[in-house]
């Protein structure tokens, strides 16, 4: 078997190499001393990866790592194909990489890279990114406190057109790509903690310490296994009654439904996002003992074609069930003199919903959640959102669910023989969602719809640690009124007028 070339690519505001630690160091010797694999490796180093600087934008690295990989194989020899190890943005740097230079292209076949390994990449973006540069410089646990530039945090705030873009793209073309398959397979494999470190934690930012994330990236933020469903409002007909209009107008139908290729997803025991005592990149020494991360990353590396990928697929599946099986939830942090703070470390999704008119425009409306029979928004069970964030260009909203408390949920049991940390908890189907207008009788407007409950819940849809983009596509109300004609010549104020029937 011939050696592997491995390149690191580090995450953003970083400017040492020292950021990678000792992983290198470590895998080469673990390989050698298992019998894996054997491997050689190659930095990516600053002068390619610049992103504390606002004209920077992930395009612009995407197209870097193209010149630097190129003169990387150059140098390797004809016919080398490497593998990619990477650290938090660098995972969305070398997707677009592989999109630009590759996919979109229709030169899969050719791609030179074998295996992508992503730690806790921010795939769908860090809810962190929305704080601005200044406060997160601030912040012990994004990466390594420098100022960041404004290009690359633009991508990164949760619902960027950019990384939904990317992402509709993942999902819409991977199942037809089979990546996997063939004689040059592309692979790609996602690690990611949900531990917080607790001493990297700021007290005054709840997101450092977020349930369901590495105290930067959400697990479903990082996963790769997401779906994409769009749904739309029916055209309207002039020949219709406005009261008819309307009704009919008020049933969102599902377009389509389309479900990324099954990709490698693997939860990794007490590791968080940074920082050298459980850090996932950070923490591994180079002295022998074993560590979760240099574990799985041989495990992927060793995988060499499609059946072995889907069996490394299934066996990660198997272990994050067990990692989050309700008796691993609960987590006691003991505090000198007060007393032991717990924490219950549920299953989370997110939901990103993009509203659009025909125009390509945000429109002016709520968008509401409903559960029950009754398509109720007072019916959701307590404590099923946990955040709430709209892209501040875009204007799509990112809704972070505990999916354990939509689906109902075991009782989570205490410290003690008996005791209950948390009682079972009920859920409350169907859920649905409902579009309501800001304000209505307008010119130009948009009408209240709803997706039936009754007949298409949406939970089937949002499955944890995932995320789901939902796309709605609403109609642009113009009504009678906006322009007309008259043959009266007489002056005549026309600002009272009503709106009319639909044109």
């Amino acid at each position: 078997m011939a050696a592997k070339l491995v390149v690191f690519v580090h995450g953003w505001g970083v400017t040492d190499t020292a950021t990678y630690g000792a992983l290198p160091a470590r895998l080469i010797s673990e390989a050698g001393r298992t019998g894996g694999p054997a491997l050689e490796v190659r930095h990516v180093h600053l002068a390619q990866y610049v992103s504390f600087r606002d004209e920077v934008r992930v395009e612009d690295l995407a197209r870097a790592f193209d010149a630097a990989i190129t003169r990387v194989l150059a140098e390797a020899g004809p016919g080398r194909r490497f593998v990619c190890i990477t650290h938090s943005t660098g995972g969305p740097v070398v997707r677009e990489w592989l999109h630009r230079m590759h996919l979109r292209t229709g030169r899969a076949d050719a791609c030179p890279m074998s295996h992508l390994v992503m730690l806790a990449p921010a795939n769908f973006g860090s809810a962190l990114a929305q704080l601005g540069k200044g406060r997160l410089a601030a912040l012990k646990s994004w990466f390594s406190g420098i100022e960041p530039g404004q290009g690359v945090l633009d991508w990164l705030e949760l619902g960027s057109p950019e990384a939904c873009a990317l992402n509709t793209e993942w999902i819409d073309t991977s199942p037809k790509l089979r990546l996997t398959g063939g004689a040059a397979p592309v692979m790609l494999f996602v690690l990611c903690g949900e531990t917080i470190d607790r001493k990297l934690y700021d007290h005054v930012n709840a997101y450092t310490g977020e349930n369901g994330s590495d105290g930067v990236v959400r697990l479903a933020a990082a996963n790769l296994n997401a779906t994409h469903v769009v749904l739309e409002q029916p055209a309207p007909d002039p020949a219709e009654p406005l009261p008819t209009a309307r009704k009919r107008l008020r049933e969102l139908r599902v377009a389509s439904t389309t479900r990324a290729v099954r990709s490698a997803f693997k939860i990794l025991p007490g590791m968080a996002h940074s920082g050298d005592t459980c850090g996932i990149m950070r923490s591994v020494r180079d002295d022998g003992a074993p560590h979760v991360t240099v574990e799985a990353i041989l495990r992927c590396l060793a995988v060499e074609d499609a059946t072995g990928y889907a069996s490394l697929c299934a066996a990660f599946e198997r272990e994050n069930a067990l990692e989050q099986a309700v008796g691993n939830r609960l987590e006691v942090e003991r505090v000198p003199v007060l007393p032991d703070r717990t924490y219950i470390h549920d299953p989370h999704a997110m939901v990103i919903f993009r509203l659009l008119d025909p125009l390509g425009r945000s429109p002016d409306v709520n968008l509401l959640l409903t559960a029950g029979p009754q398509a109720d928004p007072n019916q959701l069970p307590s404590g099923f959102l946990v955040d709430r964030q709209a892209n501040r260009r875009s204007g799509a909203l990112t809704f972070h669910l505990n999916h354990a408390v939509l689906a109902g949920s075991e009782a989570i049991p205490g410290r003690r023989d008996g005791e209950i940390a948390r009682p079972a908890l009920v859920p409350r189907p169907p859920y649905g969602l409902r579009v309501e207008p800001r304000e209505q009788d307008r010119f130009v407007e948009y009408w209240t719809c709803a997706l039936d409950a009754a007949m298409t819940d949406l939970l089937p849809w949002i499955a944890p640690n995932e995320t789901t983009l939902v796309d709605i596509h609403l109609q642009r109300i113009v009504r009678e009124g906006v322009l007309r004609t008259t043959r009266k010549l007489g002056a005549r104020d026309f600002r009272s007028d009503e709106p009319g029937g639909v044109i």
